[in-house]
């Protein structure tokens, strides 16, 4: 979806210490985070938490999920509004993304 529609390249972790890794070294438009993620076992809120404590990234961080709820906990941990799988490919999405990705 992203490759295919931006300009972006993506970069994909699995792990929380990675995707921390990631954001030290380089600077992002955006990252999207899976609701239910590989996050050494821990979902995408905790990692929208971590990232958030951290304290030292502006990047914006997106919650991808069909849930309400989990939408609405991650603006409230910090994350902008994100979109469900459910509209993946709808037109409303990639204009969501082309906020951040151009």
């Amino acid at each position: 979806l992203i490759e295919k529609n931006f300009s972006a390249k993506v970069t994909r972790v699995k792990l929380l210490k990675k995707a921390i890794d990631c954001l030290e070294k380089q600077d992002y438009d955006l990252v999207i985070i899976n609701r239910i993620g590989a996050f050494d076992q821990e979902g995408g809120l905790e990692l929208i938490k971590e990232i958030k404590k951290d304290g030292r990234f502006n990047t914006p961080l997106m919650m991808v999920t069909n849930f309400n709820d989990q939408m609405d906990e991650a603006i409230k941990c910090g994350a902008v509004a994100g979109y469900g799988k459910d509209k993946l490919y709808d037109e409303e999405t990639l204009e969501l993304l082309s906020e951040y990705l151009g």
